[in-house]
């Protein structure tokens, strides 16, 4: 069978990630155009693949006609989606996928309206010991409450887009997405949600988003949800998990270390995982553009939007200094 066509969006961060995973599926999927503001970085791509360079998404899209497009920009970058989907082009997204529900709510709708094969980098669903888990957990009757955390220490320039919540949406739309998104998966929809976002470590003027956050969730199905994050942390000190506690079992989930541990009583299990959630991501959204089949691809965007519209409303009841209804 012939290989799908790719165009990469966005040529820098995540997406040397998934080079490498496109380097092991070329057989499935063959690059044949790398877009990126920063025409270098596109460039640099283009050398490994062997491909043309453009600056523009839509004009690669229109120009080179591929199936699938592989997208990876600042959460402010969004909405070309819209464009390059009258192409009934296949869509693979890196979370968060917009800066707004606005921007978001058209992508999704055009989405629908073309029915093309879509899917969302949230890789820690991917992982086999977090379906392990959810295979165990999949109840959230059975669950009492859950605890996440991201710690980093991050390390930009400070006139980076990142550290600007107009680009970044902040620490919680751009980067704890993962860890509530995760959240999302095992306790369901929230039902409210109050957060307070500080500003006390990082003391550069030009920075403009939080750097403490303390999130809490209620969710429809009667779980609570905490959520603690920063990203001024100490490069000794950085940890990332969800703790679930449930009906005589606690279970920790370590996406970056790719590992679960089931605390039963007198037992503690620890599995890690045998898989690489960012190959099995690709894969499983190849293979669903090939089959036509969606039902395999765990966070299609319509379910990504969910977990967008919670960081946003987490950010709103900062600024408002209460609860949210969700």
């Amino acid at each position: 069978m012939k290989p799908l066509s790719v165009v990469l969006i966005g040529c820098g961060g995540i997406m040397n990630v998934h080079a490498k995973s496109l380097a092991s599926l070329r057989d499935i999927a063959r690059v044949v155009a790398c877009v990126d503001v920063v025409r270098e970085r596109a460039e640099e791509f283009a050398n490994r693949f062997g491909c043309s360079v453009y600056s523009d998404p839509v004009k690669a899209v229109s120009n080179v006609k591929p199936d699938v497009a592989l997208i990876a920009v600042p959460p402010n970058a969004h909405g070309f989606e819209e464009d390059i989907l009258e192409h009934g082009v296949h869509l693979f997204i890196e979370k968060p996928v917009a800066i707004n529900l606005e921007i978001a709510s058209r992508i999704l709708r055009k989405i629908e309206k073309t029915g093309v094969i879509n899917s969302v980098g949230y890789m820690w669903r991917y992982l086999d010991v977090v379906q392990l888990a959810k295979k165990t957990l999949s109840d959230p009757r059975d669950i009492g409450m859950i605890y996440g955390q991201y710690v980093w220490a991050a390390n930009f320039p400070p006139d980076h887009w990142w550290l600007r919540k107009a680009a970044s949406g902040g620490q919680i739309v751009e980067q704890v997405t993962h860890t509530i998104d995760l959240i999302r998966y095992f306790a369901g929809e929230a039902a409210s949600v109050y957060a307070r976002l500080e500003k006390r470590l990082s003391k550069e003027e030009a920075i403009d988003i939080e750097d403490s956050s303390i999130i809490t969730i209620r969710h429809r199905s009667g779980v609570s949800s905490t959520v603690v994050a920063t990203w001024k942390s100490v490069n000794t000190m950085q940890d990332t998990f969800l703790r679930i506690f449930a009906s005589e079992l606690v279970v920790d989930i370590v996406g970056h270390q790719r590992k679960a541990i089931f605390y039963r009583n007198n037992r503690v299990e620890e599995l890690r995982s045998s898989v690489d959630p960012y190959f099995e991501e690709l894969k499983t959204f190849f293979e669903a553009v090939r089959s036509g089949d969606q039902s395999r691809i765990l966070s299609p965007y319509s379910d990504a939007y969910k977990t967008l519209e919670l960081t946003i409303m987490a950010n709103e009841s900062h600024r408002l200094g209460r609860m949210i209804e969700v």
